[in-house]
């Protein structure tokens, strides 16, 4: 069972990097922009399908990144997830691939916050650090599946 769990795991998370890369450089028209007026495109846009987007990207990278250290700390975790979004940004801005924004880093990070919060609140239920991970391998494979068969039903009709 143990294998299952961490090979559903490790399908899920793969899907998970394949989706994030894709999402925010294969997806982009080839464009160079930056904008560093905090909550600028939200008070443009409002809460659209990309704030949205940006928020729930973010949240398993927080998931995944609590799991993965030893010993928690909150600001390690915390700054992993905001130099991913900063590195992510920077990437953009020098291949051209979309828009570079404050509001994408701030949603981002809020998304991985929400990712560590869950895995504190998993940690408080399970307890111990094989059952936080057990939950988070049955969680990922509920979650990740559906959205996999969603990803190549889609890809599959358009």
């Amino acid at each position: 069972m143990k294998k299952f769990l961490n090979l559903g795991y490790w399908i899920v998370l793969l899907f998970y990097l394949y989706l994030l890369i894709d999402t925010v450089f294969f997806a982009r028209d080839a464009r160079r922009s930056i904008n560093l007026t905090p909550f600028d495109m939200i008070a443009e846009q409002g809460f659209t399908l990309n704030v949205w987007g940006n928020i729930l990207m973010f949240i398993p990278l927080g998931i995944y990144f609590a799991n993965w250290m030893k010993k928690f700390h909150f600001w390690k975790v915390l700054g992993a997830i905001i130099g991913t979004s900063l590195g992510i940004e920077v990437l953009q801005y020098i291949f051209k691939r979309g828009a570079s924004d404050i509001d994408d880093l701030l949603l981002n990070t809020a998304g991985g916050l929400i990712g560590i919060l869950i895995y504190l609140v998993l940690k408080v239920i399970f307890k111990s650090k094989d059952r936080v991970r057990v939950a988070i391998s049955i969680i990922s494979i509920v979650v990740g599946f559906p959205v996999i068969l969603l990803t190549i039903i889609l890809f599959v009709y358009n």
